[in-house]
């Protein structure tokens, strides 16, 4: 939060600020006899109308907030029903459900999958090698595709190690390089190229 109040809404998935409609600050005692103002107080996203309950350090920094924000926002350019797993996977990740985030983000990868053209009725690690084999995703794209796959599978049957944190995060950016290549660049590029030919005409 690089402004100090602005959050990814998990209400409006938007980076948005925030409004503070009550609060007051609260003293504590530190070693060595050092005092620290803590700063409690209920904000109001600028976006949704959503509030949030806000604990602010000395440098007005946040602290804690409930409910807890995503780590991200997803592109508008990913296609709907890929961007409405990986934001659900995103929320799983804020309030620190990592197997349910894993295995979501495996989930969204399968969609990429069926919306590349992989055959349904195969598993995924074969829709994987599919996309590969016929030259839709190269070969990176196919091993990080595979590593969310891994994961997604261990997260999703018990008995399995348990899915960290980092190993969350890991995961959940594999998948936004995955979208990035396979949407977001594409649809720039098209972008781009359709405003040149335009000047161009």
């Amino acid at each position: 939060m690089a402004d100090k109040n602005s959050i990814y809404c998990p209400k409006c998935k938007g980076y948005s600020s925030l409004t503070e409609r009550a609060g007051y600050n609260k003293q504590f005692s530190g070693i060595y006899g050092r005092t620290f103002t803590y700063r409690y107080s209920v904000s109001e996203c600028n976006s949704c109308s959503q509030h949030f309950l806000v604990i602010r350090d000395d440098d007005n920094s946040i602290e804690s907030i409930y409910p807890r924000t995503l780590p991200g926002s997803v592109n508008d350019l990913i296609p709907e029903d890929v961007k409405a797993d990986f934001e659900e996977a995103l929320l799983c990740y804020s309030v620190s459900a990592y197997r349910g985030a894993v295995a979501l983000a495996r989930r969204t990868v399968q969609l990429i999958c069926l919306d590349k053209g992989a055959d349904k009725s195969k598993k995924l690690y074969q829709q994987i090698d599919e996309l590969f084999s016929n030259g839709v995703i190269t070969k990176d794209i196919q091993e990080w595709a595979h590593e969310v796959r891994f994961l997604g599978n261990d997260a999703a049957h018990p008995n399995k190690d348990i899915v960290s944190g980092d190993d969350a995060r890991d995961i959940l950016d594999l998948l936004e390089s995955l979208c990035e290549v396979l949407y977001v660049a594409p649809a720039k590029a098209a972008e781009r190229k359709k405003k040149r030919t335009s000047i161009e005409g």
